[in-house]
């Protein structure tokens, strides 16, 4: 008896625990940039969640009074200056504003405001027909997530030729070529290894997002209760399977037509209907269990899983609206791969936890009570922390 109280105090502790979602407590820096002949043109998108938008918004708004001056506009964008470095063939190059552009406070602090700021530098002429560029971004890292794309150059005679990024991007390093890269003989193998449309065939661009998406939903922590909802009421591992396909068909249906730009929905309305699908299924897990299986169950899945999908979508758009469509489609890929092994990683060990506890019991009736007493208080402690995401995501006041 003490074994399976203990058991079900664990379950109930790791499900209740309460800890901000993906895109409530982090800092979203997402940087472009577009390489032209003689310059290198940086726009930052800068968007902090309700749980960090208070810290960020104090290192702007200096004196507190609620409003952002021209004056703390100019002052936050050259911290943010200081915080980037550029470089080109191993020499640093300067970067300056060119233009910037903040919400209103009150934006900040519901976190649906976005920061943009432009910077300019000015490319070394002559020299090398090829050139790799180094650029870091290391502003307020402690609650950065960062994203950083190259738009495919407007001018003919330059070329991207390779990108390479660190996990959490913090750095990036691209190689291109620039008019003069067109004299060199086509003898020369290594020329005809250069892609005509590089975005789409570099597979750093898909093992990147293969490991956002995996970084994203392991740190999404409103997914993991939904999904974890679903695991509690699963009986046979087929049920889980059929459950798990509905919430990835529709996740990754609204994912690929929000970052496509077919779709758009405000994230005023997506985040507390993502906490609200928590409440509901942990609630249909309690009092209906029937309806927690069959039909209903993928319906309920299905639906909420749409929801899911464009909160997956929102920190993506910042680098994907302007990549051509192969290279959509490739980072779409991969973050959805990444997405679903996120998922295993959480859905496996924690089903075949449940089926190993239920096994403790030798008789049927034991099974069966241990099996209610998990689902219900493991789902009432889902249903808790749905409504701590709720109120947060109604508020915005974590």
């Amino acid at each position: 008896m003490k074994a399976r109280l203990t058991l079900v105090a664990l379950v109930w502790c790791w499900l209740a625990t309460p800890a901000f979602a993906h895109r409530l407590d982090e800092y979203l820096q997402a940087t472009t940039m577009a390489v032209e002949k003689d310059r290198l043109v940086l726009q930052l998108r800068l968007t902090p969640g309700v749980a960090v938008a208070a810290q960020v918004l104090a290192s702007i708004d200096a004196n507190a009074d609620g409003t952002i001056s021209d004056a703390e506009q100019r002052a936050y964008a050259e911290r943010v200056r200081r915080d980037l470095s550029l470089g080109v063939d191993g020499s640093t190059v300067p970067l300056r504003l060119v233009s910037s552009a903040f919400p209103r406070a009150e934006e900040i602090t519901g976190g649906v405001g976005d920061i943009l700021l432009t910077f300019a530098a000015d490319l070394p002429a002559g020299g090398a027909a090829t050139h790799r560029l180094t650029f870091e971004n290391h502003h307020k890292s402690a609650i950065a997530v960062y994203l950083v794309n190259c738009l495919v150059p407007q001018d003919p005679g330059i070329r991207v030729l390779a990108q390479d990024r660190s996990y959490e991007q913090a750095r990036y390093q691209l190689d291109f070529s620039s008019g003069d890269a067109q004299v060199v003989p086509p003898t020369i193998s290594a020329s005809a290894s250069i892609p005509s449309q590089p975005p789409t065939t570099d597979p750093p661009v898909f093992q990147t997002f293969f490991w956002h998406g995996v970084h994203h939903i392991l740190t999404g922590y409103d997914h993991l209760l939904f999904i974890s909802a679903l695991v509690l009421a699963a009986v046979s591992l087929w049920d889980l399977i059929k459950v798990v396909t509905a919430f990835t068909l529709a996740h990754s249906l609204t994912l690929t037509l929000a970052a496509l730009n077919l779709v758009h929905v405000s994230s005023r309305v997506v985040e507390p209907l993502i906490s609200a699908s928590i409440v509901c299924v942990a609630l249909q897990n309690i009092f209906w269990p029937e309806r927690s299986r069959g039909w209903s169950r993928l319906a309920v899945a299905f639906f909420f899983g749409l929801f899911h999908g464009l909160g997956s979508a929102g920190g993506l758009l910042d680098v994907m609206h302007q990549m051509q469509t192969g290279t959509v489609l490739l980072a779409l890929l991969g973050f959805s791969l990444g997405v679903e092994a996120g998922h295993q990683a959480v859905l496996l060990p924690l089903f075949a936890s449940l089926k190993a506890a239920r096994r403790t019991q030798a008789e049927a009736a034991g099974r069966i009570w241990l099996a209610t007493m998990l689902r219900r208080l493991g789902s009432a402690g889902i249903a808790t922390a749905g409504v701590y995401y709720l109120c947060v995501a109604l508020t915005g006041d974590p």
